[in-house]
């Protein structure tokens, strides 16, 4: 059983009476904190908190942005979003007020107002936020939560937009790039694009993209603010990269463009990693194939067809990419280049393991061995795999522990690939990549919300079940009395429920 949970919060009040400005002053939040006696009282308060607090070792906050408000002017959220290090709680009224919330200690930073709901995920950066409505695109400033798009030159110079009316019906979110923000939409009597941008500095559009097919799904993007790109899938499988480029000056064209083997009806997962070229664009067709992109290049880093059928986009967590089948949840390695070693002749006939990047794996028949083997011919530290760039060596930790790589003369270093033998001692060890392999399927949740260590935190329903990220082994649940669960949080490791009308709950591991 996990270890009850400390709860170290603090209970923070938002007294906001006031309608929200232009401006989005921080003052309009004030917050109010308890002592540290008083948080102790916190401790079985509710039934959602003590829920919570059954799923680890961590601490949880709670805050109600209704407390000491009067009866008419209470608010109930209607939306949350995860934005960076924001969290954003949107309102359900007409023109809903957007609170900014810190993620980590859920400090008050601003509130500010949006023209209509947001139809889609809230997009953001370092510097601005952009809502996608049905009719309209409106940038708020990150720090402050002040309208970021404003006119430039001529008679309105520094006067600021609240929101910018779309000149057709968007198909997906919006996603920002430096000084410009992307949108996809439908193909309008004005224009044929399918794919448009816009100045973030003066809300003006800038160039636009016809896609080969319908562009159904928010873009992404990725490259930082030196090489900003931004990536996009359509229905009919085509995977596409552009520059992201500045001051709205239209790119000479695709950086790569990569064909699925049958379209998509589910969005794209972009990664900024790939130190070992494990990929960084994941996608997944309608026959239910996985495919693992070069996010630089386009080039595939591997495929698997699953045979199951897809419910959702990849969605990746750290360094597992878990996807949604009619069948159950499937994950994969998101990061690493890995190899499956299977003891094929020996007297641990039978015996398998997995090696990863990012260190070496020693094997030998001593207890220090991470990879133990009864086979006395084997030393107690005899040798180590380790993956170096793609490739799988293994070296001998002394010049009397040799090895033999398929059927070669004894030797004290070798490469190895997919489909190797590996002996020492009496010992054959078979290699397999499995780079394409799932690390499990069929674990029937609705989807993840969050990571904590190697535990990712699966939910059906309002119950949350810990599942080891690399052997799906499940463990221990919680169900919540009340409360909806944030929408998937990608980040490594915070949980948010939002119950009541405007109650929030925030999980961290310590």
């Amino acid at each position: 059983m996990a270890k009850r949970l400390l709860v170290t919060g603090l209970l923070i009040s938002l007294t906001v009476a006031c309608e929200s400005t232009d401006n989005g002053k921080r003052g309009d939040m004030g917050s109010g904190a308890m002592s540290a006696s008083d948080s102790t009282a916190v401790m079985g308060r509710d039934a959602t908190e003590a829920a919570m607090m059954s799923l680890g070792d961590g601490r949880l906050l709670r805050i109600d942005l209704n407390e000491g408000r009067a009866a008419d002017k209470r608010i109930r959220i209607a939306q949350a979003h995860l934005v960076g290090d924001l969290l954003l709680l949107e309102t359900d009224e007409a023109e809903p007020r957007v609170f900014a919330l810190e993620r980590e200690g859920l400090a008050a930073r601003w509130v500010s107002s949006l023209k209509e709901p947001s139809k889609f995920p809230l997009h953001g950066n370092a510097d601005a936020i952009l809502s996608t409505s049905a009719h309209y695109a409106q940038a708020l400033d990150a720090l402050t939560g002040r309208r970021s798009m404003q006119f430039v030159g001529g008679a309105l110079d520094g006067l600021r937009r609240p929101h910018l009316e779309l000149p057709s019906t968007p198909t997906g979110g919006g996603v920002l790039g430096n000084d410009s923000f992307y949108v996809p939409v439908l193909p309008s009597p004005g224009s044929n694009k399918t794919f448009e941008s816009f100045s973030l500095v003066t809300g003006r559009r800038g160039w636009g993209y016809r896609t080969s097919g319908d562009l159904l799904t928010a873009p992404q993007t990725a490259g930082g603010s030196a090489d900003p790109k931004v990536y996009f899938v359509t229905t009919t499988g085509l995977v596409t990269c552009i520059d992201a480029t500045n001051y709205g000056f239209e790119p000479s064209g695709t950086r790569w463009d990569t064909l699925l083997e049958a379209g998509t009806k589910f969005g794209i997962s972009v990664t900024e990693d790939t130190r070992s070229v494990a990929g960084g664009v994941y996608a997944v067709d309608e026959n239910g194939v996985m495919y693992c992109l070069n996010r630089i290049t386009g080039e595939r880093r591997w495929t698997h067809a699953t045979g199951m059928i897809p419910m959702g986009k990849p969605m990746v967590f750290g360094d597992i990419c878990v996807v949604a089948m009619k069948s159950g949840l499937a994950a994969f390695d998101a990061a690493n280049v890995s190899y499956d070693v299977t003891v094929i002749e020996g007297t641990d006939k039978g015996k398998s393991f997995t090696v990863r990047s990012g260190r070496a794996t020693s094997i030998g028949s001593g207890d220090r061995a991470e990879i133990s083997l009864s086979d006395k011919g084997v030393a107690a530290q005899h040798c180590t795999l380790e993956i170096q760039g793609e490739l799988l060596v293994a070296s001998s930790t002394s010049d009397d522990n040799t090895l033999r790589a398929d059927g070669s003369r004894p030797l004290n270093r070798a490469v190895v690939y997919s489909g190797s033998t590996l002996k020492i001692g009496a010992t054959v060890l078979k290699i397999t990549d499995r780079g394409s392999k799932p690390l499990w399927t069929g674990k029937n949740f609705d989807g993840i919300i969050g990571r904590v260590g190697d535990s990712l935190l699966a939910a059906t329903g309002n119950t949350v079940t810990l599942v080891n990220a690399w052997s799906g082994a499940e463990g221990d649940s919680a169900t919540l009395a009340s409360g909806r669960l944030m929408p998937a949080n990608t980040g490594s490791a915070n949980v948010f429920v939002v119950g009541g009308d405007a109650v929030v709950y925030a999980l961290y591991p310590r």
